[in-house]
């Protein structure tokens, strides 16, 4: 091998390296450390808790301000059933009350493993706020670091009039029809990421109208890409993936009870794996249990057939 062959393939390790080493790269996720040394200089920074209330008066990250699903679920009288999304128009308002801006950095985080957060954060991309991160870890990192907790909420800020100016991501939502068609293309499937008693029918939760799963779904709980400290690195969360058949190269849609597990799932395939044809389907197994005519089905996942021999 010459010399030109061996710098090409030392490069090439180098990258390689890069792209499978244990750390998750993501601009839209903040570390406990960044968020620390973002809040001493706080110009043009919103935090917000996704959490209850009761919850956040308990203990919260210093300025952060609380928000719960109510705020930007729709109104109760928008739809026949719940938890569907709130209209831009709503989430405008909100974060006129909060004093944001379209330029506004916002950070969110829970203490559910990013499942609330991801769900808040997914609306704002949806209708065009750019600068949106997660706290990775939640409360619960913060708080294992043991960083300080505040117990009074800060000073409300002066309102603003809030307008989505940024990039919007329509491609990132699917409808009812979408969910109902994706089953006749080539190379898509559709993704329960409900955990197993709910998918097998088992368990019905509160909202719901029926148990069970939209039939052709796969199965692969939102769970499995955390961890205690966060979540998982690039290359784990990419094996995990792949070994459910869940590839880049495929159309995707998710769904859960009401897009919110299912809004964490795509947080993580957009964001650390960059997958690119995927979409949160919002009325998720509350709206599909709703419609009385649309089938479902009960039972254990279905073993994946075996490759044959050639």
């Amino acid at each position: 091998m010459c010399s030109a062959q061996k710098k090409a393939l030392s490069l090439l390790l180098i990258l390689l390296s890069v792209l499978m080493s244990g750390s998750v790269h993501s601009s839209a996720l903040v570390s406990i450390n960044d968020l620390e040394n973002r809040i001493r200089h706080p110009a043009n920074l919103l935090i917000l808790d996704v959490r209850p209330r009761v919850s956040y008066m308990l203990g919260h990250v210093p300025g952060a301000h609380n928000v719960w699903r109510p705020a930007f679920q729709a109104d109760e009288n928008d739809y026949p059933y719940s938890g569907m999304r709130a209209s831009e128009q709503k989430l405008s308002r909100l974060l006129s009350r909060l004093g944001a801006t379209s330029t506004t950095e916002i950070i969110l985080y829970d203490d559910q493993q990013g499942m609330d957060a991801a769900r808040l954060w997914w609306l704002l991309k949806l209708y065009g706020h750019d600068q949106v991160s997660i706290l990775n870890g939640g409360l619960t990192a913060w708080e294992k670091q043991k960083k300080k907790l505040n117990f009074k909420s800060p000073n409300p800020p002066k309102r603003s009039n809030y307008q989505f100016t940024g990039e919007p991501h329509p491609q990132w939502l699917a409808e009812l029809e979408q969910v109902k068609s994706i089953q006749k293309k080539e190379n898509a499937i559709l993704v329960d990421v409900r955990d197993l008693n709910e998918y097998s029918g088992l368990t019905r939760k509160s909202g719901a109208h029926r148990r069970g799963r939209i039939p052709g779904s796969l199965w692969f709980e939102y769970k499995l890409t955390v961890n205690a400290n966060g979540f998982l690195d690039r290359e784990q969360l990419s094996r995990l993936f792949h070994t459910a058949g869940i590839t880049p190269d495929k159309e995707i849609i998710l769904y859960c009870q009401s897009g919110v597990r299912s809004a964490h799932t795509l947080f993580v395939l957009t964001e650390i794996l960059g997958y690119k044809k995927i979409r949160n389907y919002d009325g998720s197994w509350i709206e599909w249990s709703w419609i009385k005519e649309l089938p479902t089905i009960k039972g254990p996942p279905e073993k994946p057939n075996k490759p044959q021999k050639s």
